[in-house]
């Protein structure tokens, strides 16, 4: 679908998607400090944590879900789903997510 051609459609999904990322919004847990000191440093620049949401996660999950639909449905970006029982040296978790420094082999 061209939002182009129907701006009704594009305001709702707009609205759907903006409604998902509140309930993130207000439904996550964030680290405050990140504990990495007994992790090796790698031989180039240190990477960027990776946050996975963690499949036992099941609301969260569907929600994000819905917000790669919309966010397609929109045409703006694809979007692809990652798995991995290696996320790498986790640095935070809660019961919802898993924060890791990825492993050579951890999918990106």
């Amino acid at each position: 679908m061209l939002f182009a051609e129907n701006p009704a459609a594009a305001s709702c999904v707009e609205e759907l998607a903006r409604e998902q990322l509140s309930w993130f919004e207000t439904n996550k847990a964030g680290p405050t400090r990140f504990w990495h000191h007994i992790i090796p440093v790698p031989s180039r620049e240190q990477e960027t944590a990776i946050s996975w949401v963690k499949a036992s996660a099941d609301g969260h999950v569907r929600r994000l879900r819905t917000l790669v639909a919309l966010v397609e449905e929109a045409g703006r970006i694809r979007i692809n789903e990652l798995r991995t029982k290696r996320p790498g040296y986790i640095v935070f978790e809660d019961d919802h997510q898993v924060v890791a420094l990825p492993f050579a082999d951890t999918p990106r």
